[in-house]
């Protein structure tokens, strides 16, 4: 879930037509984003946007690709020009689980692809938790992208919904590791000794 901080207040300060401009312009940047990133819009929902990564089709590192477009977005949206003038932040939760997707609606037409799951809920509290310009992820997801990024443990986090406090974390930077493998492993393996000839 990303959404865009202080919203409300903005619509309250600028005409309707400027209101209208802003999220298009923001809509776009973001799907920009996403697409970099092999994620799928599934649903906008004023200024928060419902992404999914893994679907339609999964690959081994989308986890990892959910928060560097995170990161991403962040930097994107913070840096992106509007016609009012007014320096935009995005505040993003991240959840990696197991979903079922299909049709929300039965009939014909419905067209839009939910997933149900605790997933989806998770990200949606960890996002409104989130300080402006921040990515906060989940336990699964900080299994799974490893030494991938930089982190600070937020501690159990009380969440709406759950019955105990859930671990939490905030993504600070990209590490600059080279290989998943190397991710994988915090200690770096020696240089090869006595290959010279194979190398």
């Amino acid at each position: 879930f990303c959404d865009l901080v202080g919203s409300t207040a903005l619509t309250a300060q600028l005409d309707p037509e400027d209101v209208r401009q802003l999220i298009a312009v923001y809509h776009t940047r973001i799907a920009e984003v996403v697409t970099r990133y092999q994620g799928v819009i599934a649903r906008y929902m004023g200024d928060g946007v419902l992404v999914y990564f893994g679907y339609p089709r999964a690959h081994e590192d989308d986890a990892e690709q959910a928060v560097r477009a995170g990161l991403a977005l962040v930097d994107a949206i913070a840096r992106l020009q509007t016609h009012v003038r007014v320096t935009l932040q995005v505040r993003v939760g991240i959840a990696t689980g197991t979903v079922v997707v299909g049709d929300l609606l039965v009939g014909e037409g419905s067209g839009e692809q939910a997933a149900v799951g605790n997933t989806p809920n998770l990200a949606a509290r960890l996002q409104s938790l989130a300080e402006p310009g921040a990515v906060l992820i989940c336990a699964n997801t900080r299994r799974l992208t490893g030494g991938h990024f930089e982190y600070r443990d937020l501690g159990p986090l009380a969440l709406k919904g759950w019955p105990e406090p859930t671990p939490a974390w905030r993504v600070l930077a990209t590490t600059g590791v080279e290989s998943r493998f190397e991710a994988q492993h915090k200690v770096k393996l020696p240089p090869p000794l006595g290959r010279d000839e194979q190398l």
